[in-house]
């Protein structure tokens, strides 16, 4: 990868670690899916130029844009709005690399040899050690929604797979279309008080979910959407497990975290898990391709 290349991939993984700090920030005084209705408003915004009718394609598109938009994004909203912390929690979230990996082997029926088994094996076994942090402990139900939401990216990855020949920026545009209809709906079913949230809310939830949408969503998945129109995934993949590391320092610095030895210990053996299931993927694509 070339060096400017990495110097935009760092900054995708800041703006990615620090996301978590501006979810917490929204989700202390907007509703969760209320704050993910408000932030799929201003990626529409931005995006409104690639939101284009594809032939064909439109039932596949929707579909991803309601698991998409809907329930990842409002898991780790309604996940952040029950905890207090960062750390654990962005480590959690990198489990979206193993989910994705068993996700195409009970779906598209690829195989799995024993390191990448090993290897997810070890990124679960270091959640649980995160669980039984008494800090952590506390936030349990927040470690499970990021736990699902994982789950539900992990399955987003191969349902984008029948959209690959589409440009990324519609199809992000889609699933913001998607997470607006949707997260409205459910807001305005289980989630109330919506008028007075807008005109009470502090200008620190307000900004938290602006940088939500122009730094994770513009500027993160913006930025890693060209990379991979420069580099395979396997290539890029590696480089991604950075965004644990800045939103911990994140949480040091703006939240006054500490880090307990099960954290420390956990995040690394679900750091390393992920890290070795990434590596075999690419190792795997190398060998197809060779």
């Amino acid at each position: 990868m070339a060096f400017r290349d990495i110097l935009l991939v760092i900054i995708v993984n800041i703006a990615w670690g620090l996301n978590f700090i501006a979810v917490l920030f929204a989700v202390e005084d907007f509703p969760p899916l209320m704050a993910n209705t408000v932030r799929f408003i201003s990626v529409v915004i931005f995006l409104l130029p690639f939101l284009k009718i594809i032939p064909g394609r439109m039932k596949d598109m929707l579909i991803i844009a309601f698991v998409m938009g809907v329930v990842h994004f409002g898991a780790i909203f309604i996940g952040m709005s029950k905890t207090e912390e960062v750390s654990s929690i962005a480590i959690v979230g990198q489990l979206s690399v193993p989910f994705a990996t068993l996700m195409s082997v009970l779906m598209l029926g690829e195989s799995v040899g024993w390191k990448r088994v090993a290897a997810i094996l070890l990124s679960f076994a270091g959640v649980i050690i995160l669980g039984f942090d008494p800090k952590v402990f506390g936030y349990i139900d927040a470690v499970l929604w990021i736990v699902f939401s994982s789950f539900v990216y992990g399955v987003s990855t191969v349902l984008m797979r029948r959209l690959k020949d589409v440009r990324a920026n519609t199809t992000q545009a889609w699933i913001a279309v998607g997470g607006i209809v949707g997260s409205l709906t459910l807001s305005l079913l289980w989630e109330a008080d919506h008028i007075n949230v807008i005109q009470t809310a502090s200008m620190t939830a307000w900004g938290g979910v602006l940088y939500s949408a122009i730094g994770s969503s513009i500027i993160g998945h913006g930025g890693v959407n060209y990379l991979l129109r420069k580099y395979e995934v396997s290539v890029v993949a590696p480089y991604l497990l950075m965004t644990p590391f800045f939103a911990i320092l994140g949480g040091i610095v703006f939240l006054g975290e500490e880090l307990t030895w099960r954290v420390v210990l956990g995040g690394a053996m679900t750091l390393l898990g992920v890290l070795v299931v990434t590596l075999r993927n690419k190792a795997r694509v190398e060998e197809q391709l060779n």
